[in-house]
């Protein structure tokens, strides 16, 4: 994106079609892009439209910068911008003070063995972006087309009389 985007001045809300507009994007990009960048959890109207803020706004534009001008992956995105924009979530504060006190020394619980670790999801529009993938795919696609030429002409053999 050669051109500089500039924002509206004073304005420090933006609808999702308005987003589009700036960054040049079709809407279900931006959704997608909110479910693999946290920081860009779009708040809710009261007709339950997506709004992004002023900084959500300048982040996708780095975002579609470093995706289609860039050519990073959406994986390389998130490194990249990942120390800049780093999402900062207050601690739940406790709900009394005698919860907040620290307990009486007793004895030592075995820790708990920590949970599996989730695969990361992969979803087809992911693939469109990580153009390395593309070219792994390329033998696969080919042993598929043989695979499928075989099991046709066994078809076509066992329909034989």
């Amino acid at each position: 994106m050669a051109d500089q985007v500039v924002l509206p001045e004073g304005q420090d809300s933006f609808k999702l079609n308005e987003v589009c507009k700036l960054a040049n994007v079709q809407p279900y990009m931006l959704r997608f892009w909110g479910t693999e960048f946290e920081q860009l959890e779009a708040a809710k109207s009261g007709t339950g439209q997506r709004l992004y803020s002023r900084d959500q706004v300048e982040l996708i534009l780095e975002i579609r910068r470093l995706l289609f001008d860039e050519g990073l992956t959406i994986a390389g995105a998130r490194k990249r911008i990942g120390a800049h924009h780093a999402v900062v979530r207050p601690a739940p504060a406790p709900e009394s003070v005698a919860e907040a006190a620290p307990e009486a020394p007793g004895p030592v619980a075995e820790p708990e063995p920590e949970p599996e670790p989730q695969l990361p999801r992969i979803s087809r529009r992911a693939a469109v972006v990580d153009r390395p993938a593309a070219a792994d795919i390329q033998p696969l696609l080919a042993t598929l087309k043989d695979v499928r030429a075989e099991v046709a002409r066994i078809v076509a053999d066992l329909k034989r009389p």
